[in-house]
């Protein structure tokens, strides 16, 4: 879905149209770390199942490949649950790399993870590649790459002794273990050489644990959060929780924050106390972590409300009902819930911007989320050609995409196409590379017609009109899923 066009762009196929010597050398503040590019190693357990989903809800990590370690499953059958979840949710768009086969390893809960259903089936072995794979993969990302291990560490151990030329593009390994001091737990255990190696390796390397908080539980009161939402996190946690077997355990409090926790470090670091080895600066572990903000942040993220970006002057974007237009409290809930916190705000702040509630500038705003889903970046980061022109209606598109990316005119990051044929349509580029989004014509025809209806009730100087436009606009807000009306070149 939202990995499709980004992991082929990794991956090395040309898509979209290049763009070159086009935009001028600006001078740009320098955005937050929004936009890792991820590669999850994972032994597939149910808490890794859990901390995948999570980071796949965040339109700003890009994973770029997953790893199926040996561990809690062996890697054939990590494979398959991998492989099940992306057919099922992902449009069969993630890399899945099979792991190195361990000797020996047979925990007594495997047998409970294997019955596990990751998706509809299990079948599916749609892009799982050899381990050789995943060297290329790193070599030919242009950004350096974080990888979040949450298995052995044999796999990470391959790639750093196989190439050491790659490891100036991993910026660093985010791991999940019992304790890094003393070196214990399943993970450790599995493969301890390996470990060793990784940590000798001068790579950094981050140990998130549990440190054995009783509090820190994934339970039915946490579970609940999922209860009437219908957002991308709640429907897969739903997909497995309400399995019978998963879900009696859930009920007898099974279930802790384990491997979660290093998903949320990625995402949160600022929620955990982090101390180094005496000397070994790049190995660090974590001494202590807010279980009470883990549990909001996840709970946010299952209701579709969940942010990673930090806001320039709110502490938190508005939510409040009140605050809004009752046409649009009716919307507010349902609109977060589907397509999350930061659509909602791109077009929240757009409507301010734009002066009224119009159909193009939503779109825009809507166009503008799903490109920087498409690069894995964050604002002002993309590069975009306009073909709206300079005339409503269709130059309104040109609002929604400024709010929504950063690439203001204020910042030199956006141009009109000297295209005379104008339409809905925008190239966005990162990093030398292009894609083009375009509104497909059957929402576009909609659009137009529905423009011409106001005009022969009301024409364009009535306020009818306006009210009109704006009804359509709200409806549109809703029931426009950025994920579908878009062609993607």
């Amino acid at each position: 879905m939202k990995h499709l066009f980004i992991n082929l762009l990794r991956t090395g196929i040309t898509i979209g149209i290049a763009v070159t010597g086009v935009f001028p050398s600006v001078s740009q503040p320098i955005p937050a770390n929004y936009n890792h590019r991820l590669i999850i190693d994972t032994d597939c357990a149910i808490d890794d199942y859990r901390a995948i989903n999570m980071i796949l809800s965040i339109p700003e990590v890009t994973v770029l490949a997953f790893i199926a370690s040996d561990g809690t499953l062996d890697p054939e059958e990590g494979t398959s649950k991998l492989s099940a979840l992306v057919d099922t949710y992902y449009q069969k768009t993630i890399p899945v790399i099979i792991g190195k086969k361990l000797t020996g390893v047979n925990p007594p809960w495997r047998e409970f993870n294997r019955q596990v259903k990751w998706g509809t089936s299990e079948t599916g072995k749609s892009l799982v590649y050899q381990s050789d794979y995943i060297e290329q993969l790193i070599k030919d990302t242009p950004e350096r790459i974080v990888i979040l291990s949450l298995g052995p560490l044999t796999d990470i151990a391959a790639i750093i002794r196989n190439n050491a030329a790659v490891l100036h593009k991993i910026e660093k390994v985010i791991w999940y273990n019992e304790s890094a001091k003393p070196g214990i737990g399943f993970n450790y255990q599995c493969d301890t050489a390996s470990a060793r190696e990784v940590f000798n390796s001068g790579i950094r390397i981050d140990v998130i644990s549990a440190l054995e908080k009783k509090d820190a539980i994934f339970d039915n009161t946490l579970f609940a959060s999922c209860n009437g939402q219908n957002s991308n996190l709640s429907n897969t946690f739903n997909a497995v929780f309400r399995q019978p077997d998963v879900n009696k355990r859930l009920n007898e409090d099974h279930f802790y924050l384990w491997d979660d926790l290093a998903a949320l470090y990625l995402i949160n670091p600022e929620l955990f106390d982090m101390n180094t080895f005496p000397g070994k600066v790049k190995i660090r572990y974590n001494t202590g972590y807010n279980v009470t903000a883990i549990k909001e942040a996840i709970t946010d993220m299952m209701k579709g409300r969940y942010s990673i970006q930090k806001q320039i002057v709110f502490s938190s974007f508005p939510t409040q009902p009140e605050l809004f237009s009752y046409d649009v409290r009716e919307i507010m809930d349902s609109v977060i819930r589907l397509y999350g916190m930061e659509e909602w705000k791109a077009s929240v702040m757009t409507d301010e911007f734009h002066g009224h509630l119009g159909v193009f500038s939503i779109v825009g705003a809507k166009m503008g989320i799903k490109a920087r889903e498409l690069f894995g970046v964050g604002p002002d980061m993309l590069h975009v050609m306009s073909d709206a022109g300079s005339r409503p209606p269709y130059s309104c598109l040109n609002d929604g995409i400024q709010v929504s990316t950063g690439a203001t005119l204020g910042m030199g990051l956006i141009k009109l196409s000297s295209d005379t044929i104008f339409r809905p349509s925008a190239v966005f580029t990162y990093n030398k590379r292009s894609i083009r989004l375009t509104l497909k014509k059957e929402y576009l025809d909609r659009v137009n017609a529905d423009i011409q209806e106001g005009i022969v009730k009301y024409g364009l100087m009535d306020d009818g009109y306006w009210k009109l436009i704006r009804r359509n606009a709200i409806r549109y807000w809703l029931e426009w899923d950025r994920n579908k009306i878009f062609d993607v070149e």
